[in-house]
């Protein structure tokens, strides 16, 4: 068993990508910020091992969290929380083995989506969450890593069974109906983790 102590705990498993996510919440909740909402932190940490041969030393191995996909995976998850819930949140996401075709920052999100929805923490989850490409005028589900580098479109759609909560694009010139066709595609596809999620919980 892993992380004991965590309000819940899930490995995902993406090809062969693998990160361990681990959701945590103050008992007491902090009352000298009555009027603000629940401090809320995430990190997600790449162990340098995971894609490479393991560094002698743990300063190597374990290297401070820079990462820009940080902040992206709060956006979708906190606005979720209850808007009177007080309690310090810590979700830590921790990436053991890295698939270059199979992105670690969407198996963070699932997990992130899967911990909450199992833990006893209030949130108004699951989500689902995928990555669409556009190759040759052809929409792609999480695009491998060759596919990515010839995409005209990179965009994370993060929905719950309802709507819609982020979407997060890069793109060459796209038409509006393209981009369209994209969210929808990947709120629908989203819909498949969402149920898997839910039968987690029951």
């Amino acid at each position: 068993k892993l992380a004991e102590l965590a309000n819940a705990a899930v490995m995902v498993g993406y090809g062969d990508t693998r990160v361990l996510v681990c959701a945590t919440a103050a008992a007491v909740p902090v009352t000298a910020l009555i009027s603000s909402p629940c401090l809320w932190t995430s990190k997600r940490r790449c162990m340098l091992w995971a894609a490479s041969p393991a560094p002698s030393t743990v300063v190597r191995a374990v290297p401070a969290e820079r990462h820009p996909d940080i902040p992206c995976h709060r956006r979708p998850i906190r606005p979720l929380f209850p808007s009177d819930f007080r309690n310090d949140v810590s979700i830590m996401a921790t990436v053991m083995s890295v698939d270059h075709d199979c992105s670690p920052e969407i198996a963070a999100l699932i997990g992130t989506s899967a911990a909450l929805a199992i833990s006893d923490i209030p949130w108004n989850g699951p989500v689902g969450a995928l990555k669409v490409g556009l190759v040759n005028g052809e929409l792609i589900l999480n695009p491998n890593s060759e596919q990515r580098q010839v995409s005209d479109l990179d965009v994370t759609v993060v929905s719950t069974g309802k709507k819609v909560v982020m979407i997060e694009a890069g793109a060459n010139e796209v038409d509006n109906d393209t981009m369209f066709r994209a969210i929808k595609l990947a709120h629908e596809e989203n819909q498949k983790q969402i149920d898997l999620i839910n039968r987690m919980v029951a």
